[in-house]
């Protein structure tokens, strides 16, 4: 039962952001980073050269490259579940990965920071503001909305 819920799960947060991709999308060429401060829900997916997330709420992650296991700061009770996806939920406090490639990192609450460099996308929905770039290319600055953004970085 959880495996089908977690797997269905899996498919309608891909699928969403692939619709507000199509939508609403910023993007930058080229190795990229992406800093986001705000409360609602902050997911990346992609390869992370480096990732940094704080805030308080519930943190899932998803490892489908090599595994890596993030460095966790803070409170929170971690739940594995058989389908790979990882739960913590009360988390407070800080998610930090080092060059991870094929992961999916969510947190939904509030005082979210999100710091991350490397290639993919990140779906914003709530309220805050974001910068994004790469070397040789000019920031993009803007806010995240209950609607939703897509930014996508490094393609």
């Amino acid at each position: 039962m959880w495996k089908r819920m977690t797997i269905l799960a899996l498919i309608a947060l891909l699928l969403t952001m692939a619709v507000a991709t199509a939508v609403s999308a910023d993007s930058v060429i080229g190795s990229g980073w992406l800093e986001a401060d705000g409360d609602g829900r902050a997911c990346m997916t992609g390869n992370a050269e480096t990732l940094l997330l704080s805030g308080q709420g519930v943190v899932w992650y998803f490892d489908a490259g090599e595994v890596d296991e993030p460095v966790i700061t803070g409170q929170g009770v971690r739940r594995d579940f058989a389908s790979g996806w990882v739960r913590w939920k009360g988390f407070d406090g800080t998610f930090t990965l080092s060059d991870a490639d094929e992961i999916i990192v969510c947190l939904r609450g509030k005082d979210i920071h999100m710091h991350v460099a490397g290639t993919g996308a990140v779906k914003l929905t709530g309220k805050g503001h974001y910068e994004t770039g790469a070397e040789d290319v000019p920031t993009i600055d803007g806010l995240w909305t209950a609607t939703g953004r897509v930014i996508e970085f490094g393609q």
